[in-house]
């Protein structure tokens, strides 16, 4: 019985690797009002920026349906085949619980809450891709994909709060004191939940190298083979290229994957973000 790979769209993945491993993807809905779109189908990370410098819109979110799930999980068990499908973390959409919903009528079909969001998962279910290729049964490779869900290390910084303070994530208070003593925060993925991790106070481009440091400082066994920089719009060649330069000092890297932040994911930090993101081994 062959096994098939899903995954929602915040989970960012290489576009070369998302055909090599036959990886589908299922966009969740980027809401302005009336309008809705699909993520990174119809609308992408600059097209939300575009509109919000343009007409000061921050757009809603929505997760993928019941229906969605299971239109896509009869598409792909449809030749017997086993799915094993990767959700963003259940504390932050529905979308993990809508999924459960949909797999209850298809006895084939495994979903997993990945705790995280972004590339950070992706590089995970690249690991589970491999498996597969590899011919690792359906249970061995869930059962690695646990032990890896608390490996996953990911953060980013933020040059402003405007996006999580509109969305109810920040309050207007912490967002007025950050930009006016110039503080760039951090923020990080644990359990499943997003927090504060650490501030850095400067122009952008000397706190994203602080940010850096920090990240390897408080690294325990990081992968090197595979590291993900994940942006939103708004970052430049040159802050990607600096933290590529940042990157050599910590070892031997192997792939790194610049990566554009899904629209779901933009909608909810805005422009000028900018993580790395890595497995732990």
């Amino acid at each position: 019985m062959s096994i098939r790979i899903s995954v929602d769209s915040t989970l960012v993945i290489p576009k070369s690797y998302l055909e090599k491993y036959q990886i589908t993807v299922l966009p969740m809905h980027v809401i302005y009002g009336e309008e809705s779109y699909d993520d990174s189908v119809n609308i992408g990370s600059d097209a939300i920026i575009q509109r919000y410098l343009e007409k000061n819109e921050i757009p809603s979110t929505s997760a993928c349906s019941v229906g969605e799930y299971n239109e896509l999980f009869s598409r792909l068990t449809a030749d017997g085949s086993e799915v094993l499908h990767y959700a963003m973390s259940s504390d932050m959409s529905s979308t993990y619980q809508n999924a459960c919903t949909a797999a209850k009528n298809y006895p084939n079909v495994h979903v997993v809450d990945t705790k995280n969001i972004t590339s950070g998962t992706g590089l995970m279910v690249l690991k589970a891709a491999e498996m597969v290729e590899n011919g690792f049964s359906s249970k061995e490779i869930l059962r690695r994909s646990e032990e890896m869900l608390p490996k996953i290390r990911n953060s980013f910084i933020l040059e402003n709060l405007e996006f999580l303070r509109r969305g109810g994530r920040c309050s207007s208070v912490a967002a007025f004191g950050a930009n006016v003593l110039g503080i760039k925060p951090s923020i990080a993925v644990s359990d499943g939940k997003m927090s504060v991790w650490k501030k850095f106070r400067g122009k952008f481009d000397a706190c994203i190298q602080k940010y850096i440091e920090s990240v390897f400082a408080n690294a325990k066994d990081p992968d090197l083979s595979r590291i993900s920089i994940e942006f939103s719009s708004g970052i430049t060649d040159a802050q990607v290229d600096m933290i590529k330069k940042e990157l050599k000092k910590y070892g031997k890297i192997g792939e790194i994957f610049v990566l554009k932040t899904s629209s779901t994911i933009t909608a909810h930090c805005g422009g000028n973000t900018i993580g790395v993101l890595y497995l732990e081994k």
